[in-house]
C-alpha cells in the first residue's frame, strides 16, 4: 500500500444538512435538504502547506428550490448545471444560476444520468453531444440537448421494478434494480438480465473511460462491456460494500461506512484505506481530476500524491505495473518519459530474475536492448571474475542452485542464440545498449560482444547439454574465447 490520496477537511460542521454536491475546476456545489445552493471556490493556498486550500462562500442562494435537492451534476462544456429538484428535473446557468429550462415531464424523478460525447469535424472544430436519462417511477425517459433544452430523444423504456442506480452504456442503458442488474437497448427498448445485485440489494454503477462498466454485488465490483458480457475472470473485492465508487485512473475509489479505500482495477490491489467519519456522497471532475467525499455535515477532498511521489513508493514496494502506468501520467516531456519508463522496466526485469521467472526478465532485458554482458552476469560463474566484479546490480542477486540453475540456464541459452543473430547481423557497426545500473560500462564493440555471447552459450551448452558443443565450434563465425 501506499498513499495515492490525502484526505484533507474543506468544510466542517455546516448548519444545513448535506443531500448533494457536485464539482468543477475549483468550484464546489452543494445542495441542502432545505433547497438552499451553495456555492464555494477551493483554491490551493498559494506558498502555504497549512491550510492547503482557501475556501470561498461565492454564493448562497437560498431561494433555488423549496424542496431538498436530491442531485446535482456540471455540464462545463455547456456551461449548465442539471439538477432533480423539488422532485423536477432543472437546468441553469452557472454564471448566475438562472433557470434555463424545466422538465414538467419529469416531475417524480429519482435520479438521471448524463452522457456527453466529444467530436472533432472534419474542419478541427469539436463539438459535444449531450443526452440524458432519468428515471421517474418505473419509465427511463431519455432527452438529448439542442437549443439550449432537452428535448425528448426516444420514447420512454419500461422497466419491470423501479430503478436505483443507472448508467449509459453505448447506445444502451444500464439499470440497477432492487434485486438485478438489467442492459436497455435504447432503440429497441430490449432488455437483458445480467445478474443479481446480491445479498445487501443495493446497486451501485458507474461507467469506466474504456466503454466498460463497474457494478456492485455486495462487496465484489464486476466489470463488463457494453453487450454486458464480464472483462475480467475475477471481480474487485472491497473490505465492505462501498455506498457510492468513483474511477480516476488508474484507481477505483469507493467510500464505505466509515473509510474511504481506493484500490486498482489491474492488478487487483489495495492501495489506500483512510479513515473518515460517515461518508455519504463522492463527486468527481474529470477535466481536472477533483475528488471531494461529503458526510450530511462535512466535507473532504482527496489531494491527490504528486505522481512522482506516487512512483518513488510503487518502486519502493516493487509494483512496478503500476509505477509503468503511473510514468503516463507525469507531466514530464516525452523523452524524459520514455526514460523514467525504461528505468522502471528495467527494475522490473530484475525483480522478474530474482523471483526465478527467468524467461520472463530474459524477454524484458532483450526488448529494452540491455548490454548482453550485464545480463549473463546475473549469473554465477559465467563472466571472468575482474568483469563481474565491476558490475553493479539495483539489488542482492539470487543463488542459483540445481533445479533453478538449469531452468535459468536454459532461458539464458534462448536469450543468447536471439542476441548472437542481432551481433553478426550488421557487420563491425557499434551496437547502442543500456545498462542495468546507470554507470555500469557497456559495450559497443560486436567483436567483444559477440565473444561473451558464444563464450558464455558454450558455457551453458556444456553445464546442460553437451551435445550441443560440437555445433557451436564448428560455426565459422564462432567468437568462442578460448583461454576463458
Amino acid at each position: 500500500m501506499h498513499e495515492a490520496y490525502e484526505l484533507v477537511p474543506i468544510l466542517e460542521k455546516l448548519p444545513r444538512q448535506i443531500d448533494s454536491i457536485a464539482c468543477y475546476s475549483d468550484t464546489l456545489l452543494i445542495g441542502t435538504k432545505e433547497g438552499h445552493l451553495l456555492v464555494y471556490s477551493v483554491r490551493s493556498s498559494s506558498g502555504r502547506l497549512d491550510p492547503p486550500y482557501e475556501i470561498t462562500l461565492e454564493r448562497s442562494n437560498k431561494s433555488f428550490a423549496k424542496k431538498s435537492i436530491l442531485q446535482m451534476e456540471v455540464v462545463p462544456e455547456y456551461h449548465i448545471l442539471v439538477s432533480i429538484a423539488d422532485d423536477v428535473v432543472c437546468v441553469h446557468d452557472l454564471t448566475v444560476f438562472a433557470s434555463i429550462t424545466t422538465l414538467q415531464k419529469t416531475r417524480g424523478a429519482s435520479i438521471f444520468i448524463l452522457d456527453i460525447r466529444k467530436e472533432t469535424l472534419l474542419n478541427g472544430e469539436v463539438q459535444y453531444n449531450l443526452r440524458m436519462c432519468v428515471t421517474v417511477k418505473r419509465r427511463l425517459q431519455l432527452y438529448q440537448w439542442k437549443y439550449r433544452d432537452f428535448r425528448e430523444l426516444h420514447a420512454d423504456l419500461s422497466c419491470p421494478d423501479i430503478p436505483k442506480a443507472i448508467a449509459w452504456c453505448g447506445d444502451s442503458i444500464c439499470v440497477g434494480f432492487k434485486k438485478e442488474y438489467f442492459l436497455f437497448k435504447i432503440e429497441s427498448g430490449a432488455s437483458t438480465e445480467l445478474f443479481s445485485t446480491g445479498k445487501q440489494m443495493e446497486p451501485v454503477i458507474i461507467r469506466l473511460p474504456d466503454s466498460r462498466l463497474a457494478l456492485l454485488r455486495d462487496e465484489s465490483t464486476i466489470f463488463i462491456n457494453e453487450e454486458g458480457k464480464p472483462t475480467q475472470k475475477m471481480a474487485l473485492t472491497w473490505t465492505a460494500m462501498p455506498l457510492a465508487m468513483v474511477y480516476s485512473a488508474p484507481y477505483l475509489i469507493g467510500i464505505m461506512p466509515t473509510c474511504v479505500e481506493v484500490r486498482t482495477i489491474e492488478p487487483r490491489l489495495l492501495i489506500q484505506s483512510t479513515e473518515v467519519g460517515k461518508p455519504k456522497f463522492i463527486c468527481y471532475s474529470s477535466g481536472h481530476q477533483v475528488i471531494y467525499i461529503a458526510s450530511l455535515t462535512h466535507i473532504w477532498r482527496l489531494a491527490a500524491t504528486p505522481v512522482t511521489n506516487q512512483i518513488k513508493q510503487l518502486l519502493a514496494n516493487k509494483q512496478f505495473e503500476l509505477a509503468l502506468h503511473m510514468a503516463d501520467m507525469t507531466e514530464e516531456s516525452f523523452a524524459e518519459r520514455n526514460v523514467r519508463k525504461h528505468n522502471i522496466r528495467t527494475l522490473l526485469a530484475f525483480d522478474l530474475f530474482c523471483q526465478h521467472r527467468f524467461e520472463e526478465s530474459l524477454k524484458v532485458f532483450n526488448e529494452l536492448g540491455t548490454d548482453p554482458s550485464h545480463v549473463v552476469g546475473l549469473y554465477p560463474n559465467l563472466l571472468p571474475d575482474d568483469f563481474r566484479n565491476q558490475l553493479e546490480y539495483p539489488d542482492r542477486l539470487p543463488e542459483l542452485e540445481s533445479a533453478d540453475l538449469e531452468k535459468g540456464l536454459l532461458a539464458l541459452i534462448d536469450y543468447l542464440i536471439i542476441k548472437r543473430r542481432e551481433v553478426l547481423s550488421d557487420g563491425n557497426n557499434e551496437m547502442v545498449t543500456t545498462a542495468i545500473v546507470e554507470g555500469n560500462t557497456v559495450m559497443r564493440s560486436r567483436r567483444q560482444l559477440s565473444q561473451i555471447v558464444d563464450t558464455t552459450l558454450l558455457k551453458c551448452y556444456v553445464l546442460t547439454n553437451d551435445a550441443l558443443v560440437a555445433p557451436l565450434l564448428r560455426l565459422t563465425d564462432n567468437n568462442c574465447h578460448v583461454r576463458e
